[in-house]
């Protein structure tokens, strides 16, 4: 969640540190990394559950809400409390990755780099 919305914000410093310390933990293969900056959703390479996760993150990064059919969808797969978790997530790294992008923070030593 965390990824795609810093790589639909542009935010390679955020989407880099966050791959290097949290995606080997969170078992994601490198081309599902990769897929975090992917236009669209390969559903081959996610479950159906974060296939949908990464629709409604797309949803509320290019329009603020979710359409009917990915709102109905989220809502089926998480419960109230982690919709709002989920929400209060994303809204919070539209923040942190609006301050980063306008401080021009370069990447960390550590941090990967945005896929070719």
């Amino acid at each position: 969640m965390i990824l795609r919305t810093t790589a639909n914000r542009n935010c390679e410093y955020q989407w880099g540190v966050h791959v290097a310390i949290f995606a080997k933990a969170a078992k994601l293969t490198p081309e599902q990394v990769a897929a975090t900056r992917a236009t669209g959703v390969d559903a081959a390479l996610w479950t159906a559950e974060a296939a949908s996760l990464i629709w409604a993150i797309d949803n509320l990064c290019s329009t603020g809400g979710m359409s009917d059919t990915v709102l109905a969808r989220f809502e089926a797969d998480w419960s109230p409390e982690q919709q709002l978790e989920i929400l209060a997530l994303c809204g919070t790294y539209h923040t942190v990755s609006f301050v980063a992008n306008t401080a021009r923070l370069p990447g960390e030593a550590f941090g990967a780099t945005f896929p070719d």
